[in-house]
């Protein structure tokens, strides 16, 4: 009998909205219920591609919005492979960050949708995305050093408008990041539980 393929649950939300907490105790909870996991993050640094984004992010080389959501996107084909063996080989995969925020940030700086869309045509697509969502006010306090796009405020609050508009249109699970860590893993946990149920598994 053919193992069943992994559940791939992505973490979307503005920065500082608490994505990386929320995947690391995402990840610990699964692996105390048995399940194996693998855990991502995007941008990824560490390629050919994803150091040329940290260029751009640290304001050393300028692109316009269409190359940046090229770079982007580009990022993740380089990861493909590595997507594709998570997804067979354990029964979670986790990505902090993926193309839902491609989408976001580039419809705010004016990018089509469509064809954003089209530059993640092929990637495996997440069976759960789930959209941190909080105030920005809020997650001033939470922010360390910034990139470009950190400084950018008004980028960040039309990522969230964009980011909430494309939650309605794709049925993203909204999850409320205005409240303590434990709180908000809570409401993660029950969404994942629910996503289990729905391809005939159980946590």
């Amino acid at each position: 009998m053919a193992r069943p393929r992994g559940l791939f649950i992505a973490i979307e939300g503005v920065d500082a909205v608490g994505k990386r907490t929320q995947t690391s105790l995402l990840r610990d909870w699964l692996r105390e219920n048995a399940k194996s996991t693998y855990a991502l993050s995007f941008p990824a640094y560490e390629t050919a591609i994803g150091k040329e984004i940290r260029r751009f992010l640290d304001g050393r080389v300028e692109y316009p919005p269409q190359v940046r959501a090229m770079l982007y996107a580009a990022n993740r084909w380089e990861k493909k492979p590595e997507l594709d063996e998570a997804i067979a080989n354990t029964d979670v995969l986790i990505v902090d960050r993926y193309s839902g925020s491609n989408f976001a940030y580039g419809v705010s700086g004016g990018l089509k949708l469509d064809w954003l869309t089209s530059l993640e045509d092929g990637l495996p697509m997440p069976d759960l995305t789930m959209l941190l969502d909080a105030p920005l006010a809020k997650l001033v306090p939470r922010r360390g050093t910034k990139d470009s796009y950190e400084r950018n405020t008004n980028l960040q609050e039309r990522a969230r408008e964009a980011y909430l508009e494309l939650a309605a249109k794709f049925g993203w699970t909204v999850v409320d990041a205005n409240r303590g860590v434990q709180e908000i893993a809570g409401t993660v946990r029950s969404a994942v539980t629910n996503a289990f149920g729905v391809s005939g598994r159980t946590i």
